[in-house]
């Protein structure tokens, strides 16, 4: 039994988590849902050992933990795979499951990876993996650390079945998820998170994702792309050439260096918000002047300051961009790019990671923006 007893996160402008209370019993899969910025992540973070939390105790088996680093939650049974898999690409699939695993764990990877990533040589490059293989070899490497509590943050791919499996061997599993239908067919339990506290914590058999939406957002509809949304086959890479072929240059955020497009021009929002539009370690005053390095510190700070306004993003310019939650660095990006007045404006994947109010939020930006004129398409998820 993993036991959370009054866990606080409190910052100088904002408090995320107040008082969340949770108890995890072994062999059973919890599902976290809310909406951006209902402290989901930040939960996770705190079990990871992440973040410290302000106030609060976690116990396992009713043995009160000392979680300061990652270190410490990891010597507790404690691990996490992320959504963005932390592996090293230029080495083998068997390099990268040999890191932060003891010796004698060493004979286990040829099993593991038999049930995980099936017909894959471990010689094989990372960089060669698909997208699912990648979040598998995380996972596998995850795993071979004895977790008892296995933490999987946004999975992109959950084979339900080998989840389900690893419950039975005893493991406790949080899945923090936007899929209501994915935390009623693949969890036990479903926690509802809103505003930084437990609303509710239910059997998935007696929840559906109606209740859901009501209880979460007040909303009982589930939303559907607006008909002035044109869907196009095409890719972000040559919507990339594109963009080059217009102005002259690509973005390259995590170098903050681009110049302003001039004449007809293109807005883009990668798929991939948090490594291709942005970066964890750019600064939020970086994150916003990508585009406009060349003014004056002045005029760049007023102009940051004016785009958190738009994005209703309360946080610091020192801060670093990791700070955000999904949902608030979606709404940064595409205030970015709207401040350089695209003609046209391409989206890839863009509701990924945002609840039911946020989606209906973008929506209607979107829709004063196609009634001005601009053009807005979805492209072709890879």
């Amino acid at each position: 039994m993993l036991s959370l007893k009054d866990i606080c996160v409190q910052y100088s402008y904002k408090t995320v988590l107040t008082g969340v209370s949770l108890d995890f019993e072994e062999g059973k899969i919890y599902s976290l849902l809310g909406e951006n910025g209902a402290g989901k992540s930040t939960l996770a973070h705190v079990l990871c050992g992440d973040i410290e939390p302000t106030s609060g105790s976690i116990y396992l088996n009713e043995k009160k933990l000392k979680i300061r680093k990652p270190k410490d939650a990891i010597k507790s049974g404690i691990v996490c795979v992320h959504q963005r898999p932390l592996l090293a690409p230029s080495l083998s699939i068997r390099d990268n499951l040999k890191i932060g695993i003891s010796h004698k764990k060493l004979a286990e990877i040829p099993e593991i990876t038999k049930n995980w990533l099936p017909g894959r040589d471990l010689s094989e490059l990372v960089e060669n993996l698909s997208e699912e293989e990648a979040f598998n070899t995380s996972l596998a490497g995850a795993l071979l650390k004895s977790p008892c509590l296995l933490i999987l943050d946004e999975p992109p791919f959950l084979d339900a079945q080998k989840i389900r499996e690893l419950a039975e061997r005893g493991l406790i599993i949080i899945i923090i998820t936007h899929s209501f239908k994915e935390a009623i067919e693949k969890s036990d339990q479903v926690v509802l998170l809103k505003d930084g506290c437990v609303l509710e914590k239910t059997p998935a058999a007696q929840i559906t994702e109606e209740d859901i939406r009501q209880k979460l957002f007040g909303l009982t509809k589930e939303l559907t792309p607006p008909d002035f949304i044109e869907e196009k086959d095409i890719t972000e890479e040559e919507v990339m050439k594109l963009r080059e072929e217009i102005s002259g240059s690509s973005p390259k955020m995590t170098k903050v260096a681009n110049s302003k497009m001039t004449g007809h021009s293109i807005g883009y929002i990668p798929s991939d918000k948090t490594f291709r539009a942005s970066n964890p370690n750019l600064t939020i005053f970086q994150l916003c002047t990508a585009y406009h390095t060349s003014l004056k510190q002045a005029v760049l700070i007023e102009y940051s300051k004016a785009l958190l306004k738009k994005a209703d993003v309360n946080i610091k310019l020192h801060e670093k961009a990791l700070c955000l939650s999904g949902g608030m660095l979606q709404r940064l990006i595409l205030e970015r790019e709207l401040a350089e007045n695209p003609e046209e404006l391409y989206l890839f994947d863009p509701t990924h990671g945002l609840d039911l109010e946020a989606t209906e939020r973008l929506y209607t930006r979107l829709e004063g923006l196609a009634k001005k004129g601009t053009k807005i398409i979805i492209g072709k998820a890879e």
